[in-house]
């Protein structure tokens, strides 16, 4: 399978996930005839790198995923429609409700651990390695 053919299938499992292939087309900045002709049962069209990347750059993906073979749901991004990757985010509370309880702070207001998730959330999408970062001091300022 050639990169054009990964791409191909990759995109049209993403397109899957939504209502029809105008919510699709509207969500990656295309018309339905582009679409057809990207991904659609007779394409006429290769898929570059600077459709791929721009198609990412839309759904808010890493760069380079449209590459990979995604062979199944499971395998998918966990990006939702609105650009926010589930596994950083779930990374990200864990990672403060820890530093909440190994500095044994009790009560912290929901508010206040909102605001810390999303400082860590926010840090963590800025890192180019998309890692959270220690949130000790984030939770510590926070609780104050």
């Amino acid at each position: 399978m050639d990169i054009n053919e990964i791409r191909r299938a990759n995109i049209r499992l993403l397109a899957a996930d939504y209502k029809n292939r105008r919510a699709f087309a509207d969500a990656i900045g295309r018309s339905e005839q582009q679409l057809y002709q990207l991904i659609g049962k007779n394409a006429t069209k290769s898929i570059g790198s600077r459709i791929a990347r721009d198609v990412e750059q839309k759904l808010t993906l890493k760069e380079y995923s449209l590459d990979v073979l995604m062979e199944s749901a499971e395998n998918q991004p966990s990006i939702t429609p609105d650009g926010i990757d589930l596994e950083l985010l779930e990374n990200c509370i864990e990672a403060v409700e820890n530093a909440i309880e190994s500095q044994g702070i009790q009560g912290m207001p929901a508010g206040k651990k909102a605001q810390a998730v999303a400082v860590a959330y926010s840090a963590a999408l800025a890192s180019s390695k998309n890692q959270v970062a220690p949130v000790n001091f984030i939770v510590r300022t926070l609780s104050r």
